[in-house]
């Protein structure tokens, strides 16, 4: 998979995740993101770090945010899995 190819969506849930309230869920997402990011980079399972922050993000409280978060999440998860 080219990592060039999801950067634009990786770039704008990195964008929403800066925005999330300091609390420790909000922490444990932007850390999530944050490992996604490496895993593209370093070309690691980006799989596993997508279901890592899917399970997190499902504890965030509801809100347009968490929607957003959430739809940017799988549309990267639909760009991976189309990859191959």
């Amino acid at each position: 998979m080219d990592p060039q190819a999801v950067k634009p969506l990786y770039d704008t849930l990195h964008r929403y995740a800066g925005w999330l309230n300091r609390d420790r869920t909000s922490v444990i997402v932007r850390a999530d993101v944050a490992a996604l990011g490496i895993a593209f980079a370093t070309n690691a399972d980006v799989l596993a770090s997508l279901r890592a922050l899917e399970t997190n993000l499902a504890r965030l409280p509801g809100g347009e945010l968490r929607r957003m978060l959430r739809k940017t999440s799988s549309e990267i998860r639909r760009a991976v899995e189309q990859a191959g």
